[in-house]
């Protein structure tokens, strides 16, 4: 297609409602705890290479900055919206000649290659969500600038590991530059990300991982995060690909999780891998908040009701489970019906 579907439920520009009882109560408390606080004391985001400091230069500080954005501007607390718009700032002043956002290479960690774009699908989610409630004017430009280089990048080098399965992150950040820009060659670089990236839609039509993964099984296409993200690919992909196949699978997704691996509280089994039905399997903090999101963006594309009543069953069930009553503590793994704690030999 040579244009986007139109959604079935347009999102609010963040910023343009605020949370009250409850909701402002509870936003209240993750901002006074670990996520308004992290960048204090943990150094991975506090010297993050990010913003010019001598440690973890990779995906942590994008995925912090990814939560605190629309928590400084739902609660409109200044002392928040301080913290994103001054990593915001740096990262925009110090874009590279070439285009790249961010670090080139995480020299902290040495085990990332150079040019991984993966993070900065992160941060482009949060530089979005950051321009729609503040209007800030070099973030268009600096878009632009950063998947021109990408473009280009991807002809010499396709997409790779994370990036190559969370390929759907970075068209909803293209998607929404289209829709503002109106420039053609972004559907042509989105065709490209999408033909380079995992084929998500195959994946939920023939799924053929339907018991616990053994560990010698383990990849990238059985990883609990991953799939919990590829949920909404085939969905996002339907806005450009208008196929009613792509439409399918996203709804489909759903049904295989449940069937094979699903669980009471919403969610599917997957401590770091597909786990099965057994209630006493686990489930990364990861995977529940971003299969929440993907219902999300699905919810806003398709518009079917069962997907708000999976969200609304997930985050009164498997989120609070990941979380302790002051949101400063965290569980990894939750296991619904787990008893005994230990390590298994497989």
């Amino acid at each position: 297609m040579t244009t986007l579907r139109p959604l079935a439920f347009e999102p609010l520009p963040l910023g343009s409602i605020h949370p009250a009882g409850w909701l402002a109560h509870q936003l209240r408390l993750q901002a006074e705890g670990l996520s308004g606080h992290l960048d204090e004391f943990w150094p991975d985001v506090a010297q993050s290479a990010w913003i010019g400091g001598a440690a973890e230069g990779w995906e942590r500080g994008p995925y912090w900055l990814d939560g605190l954005v629309p928590l400084a501007f739902l609660l409109e607390d200044a002392r928040l919206q301080a913290k994103v718009s001054h990593w915001v700032d740096y990262i925009l002043a110090h874009q590279h000649a070439d285009g790249w956002l961010g670090p080139i290479q995480d020299l902290a960690k040495g085990r990332y290659q150079p040019y991984d774009p993966w993070p900065v699908f992160i941060f482009l989610k949060a530089l979005t969500q950051y321009t729609e409630a503040t209007q800030e004017p070099r973030a268009i430009p600096a878009m632009e600038r950063f998947l021109r280089k990408l473009d280009a990048l991807l002809d010499e080098r396709p997409l790779f590991v994370w990036g190559q399965y969370r390929w759907a992150d970075l068209v909803l950040s293209i998607h929404w530059l289209y829709a503002r820009t109106g420039e053609a060659w972004l559907l042509r670089l989105a065709e490209k990300v999408h033909a380079q990236g995992y084929d998500w839609r195959a994946h939920w039509v023939e799924f053929p991982y339907r018991e616990r993964t053994p560990r010698e099984e383990c990849t990238l296409s059985t990883h609990v995060v991953n799939g919990a993200m590829g949920i909404k690919a085939p969905g996002v992909w339907y806005r450009q690909s208008g196929d009613p196949a792509d439409r399918e699978a996203a709804l489909l997704s759903m049904e295989r999780l449940d069937a094979y691996h699903g669980q009471a509280t919403g969610i599917f089994t997957g401590d770091e891998h597909y786990a099965g039905l057994n209630p006493s399997q686990g489930t990364e903090l990861c995977a529940v908040v971003e299969y929440m999101f993907s219902l999300e963006v699905l919810l806003s594309i398709l518009g079917e009701p069962a997907l708000a009543d999976r969200l609304e069953r997930i985050a009164f069930n498997a989120l609070p489970a990941t979380f302790s009553p002051d949101m400063w503590a965290h569980q990894y793994d939750q296991q619904a019906n787990q008893v005994i704690c230990c390590v298994a030999e497989d």
